[in-house]
């Protein structure tokens, strides 16, 4: 029987030694900096900030904390050990990489070639079962993220669209720092009465046959800090639908991939396979993920009459009221709103009393009320989908330093 509660107890000691870590730190300093960043998108584009940048720290923190638990259960049930996985040539082939796409220092594609080039050369000596096990193991951890906290955090914007000009979505940027257990095999002469004695079958993952040949060959637990993100832009479907989605791929991906460094590490042609589909499945992941958004209709268009809400701003009385993304503003206090500047007409009264008319995504049509006396009202705090142009938008665009620097050659 597998002996969950002992190693659940060695994870628990052990994930503060990887939170205590310097690098830890360094990780959630460069998180801030992300969030930040669009804080200061948001304030520009805008005029405020959904949610400060450290309270989306403290997200990251707590989700990721969480992730490194599951995934470091998953490690330690498979048994994936990072002995000769071969991280030493992946993370420099990983940030060669992200100089021609940013996207591309995923370890799927370092890991990938490094595999690929180990298995027919020779060299290096690579435990491809185990390296695309690990790979797996933090996609798994990065989708179990993305589905559960991927949408908390989201960020507005406007994007400008050739067939229906200026339209609304919605920024998903997360960055998680994820303290994890990982394994690796040592050589040392321990008391038997401080080992954790394994079942038969384990691990799954079986590491290359002279490296258990040692009598005192064990396995042992220690911890890291792994960086993960997520980025993606929800135009067609909410921002919770799009990362549910984009999570779904994700695990299948991890979850094939894993059932084969399982076979790849009985049989050599299955070591192939497995390095060949981290790669090219990862990337046919990204080219669906933008082409299927690219056929449907955008969610968050002008609309004919009144003023869509593309957002709220937290503690705001539009959020108070309960409106949400999609609704529409059809009138407020009985006069019309079909532009922002009607809005802001009657915005400028510093009404006491609001009462709306609003449509709601779903076609229903409700009149929520606000009390304001005696101070009023001048700002309602929704975050409109725009009807002209002249707004500051996001421009799609992603490349890496080379393609950059060519252009600036170019200039």
């Amino acid at each position: 029987m597998f002996p969950f509660f002992k190693i659940i107890y060695l994870i628990l000691q052990g994930l503060p030694w990887a939170i205590l870590s310097p690098f830890f730190w360094i990780v959630i300093l460069l998180v801030w900096t992300q969030y930040k960043r669009t804080a200061e998108m948001e304030k520009k584009m805008f005029g405020t900030i959904k949610i400060k940048p450290q309270e989306k720290v403290l997200y990251a923190i707590f989700y990721g904390c969480l992730g490194g638990l599951v995934g470091s259960l998953v490690v330690m049930l498979l048994g994936v050990s990072i002995t000769e996985a071969g991280l030493v040539y992946v993370w420099p082939l990983a940030l060669l990489l992200m100089l021609i796409h940013p996207h591309l220092m995923c370890f799927s594609y370092a890991g990938g070639l490094v595999s690929l080039f180990s298995l027919i050369f020779g060299f290096p000596r690579v435990d491809v079962a185990g390296l695309m096990a690990l790979v797996a193991v933090l996609h798994l951890v990065e989708s179990t993220l993305i589905f559960f906290a991927g949408y908390i955090n989201t960020a507005p914007i406007f994007i400008k669209s050739e067939k229906y000009g200026i339209i609304g979505g919605f920024s998903l940027q997360e960055f998680w720092p994820v303290p994890i257990m990982l394994l690796t095999i040592v050589t040392a002469q321990i008391p038997q009465q401080t080992l954790i004695r394994m079942p038969d079958w384990w691990p799954l993952i079986k590491p290359f046959p002279d490296v258990l040949k040692n009598p005192n060959a064990i396995f042992m637990m220690f911890p890291v800090v792994a960086a993960l993100g997520y980025g993606d832009i929800a135009l067609t479907m909410t921002p919770r639908n799009r990362c549910r989605s984009s999570a779904l791929n994700l695990l299948a991906f991890s979850g094939i991939l894993l059932f084969l460094s399982v076979l790849a590490s009985r049989y050599r042609i299955f070591a192939f396979i497995a390095a060949t589909f981290a790669p090219v499945a990862h990337e046919l992941l990204i080219i669906y993920g933008k082409i299927s958004q690219k056929g449907e209709k955008p969610l968050f268009i002008h609309p004919p009459q009144g003023q869509m809400v593309l957002d709220v701003v937290k503690g705001s009385p539009a959020e108070k009221m309960g409106l949400g993304p999609g609704d529409i503003i059809l009138s407020v206090n009985d006069k019309p709103v079909n532009t922002p500047q009607e809005l802001k007409q009657v915005l400028d009264t510093f009404p006491t009393f609001l009462w709306l008319a609003v449509k709601k995504s779903n076609g229903e049509i409700k009149n929520p009320e606000m009390n304001a006396y005696p101070d009023g009202i001048n700002f309602l705090g929704a975050i409109l989908v725009p009807d002209d142009e002249n707004v500051t938008y996001v421009v799609m665009e992603e490349a890496g330093i080379f393609s950059r620097l060519i252009r600036w050659l170019k200039k």
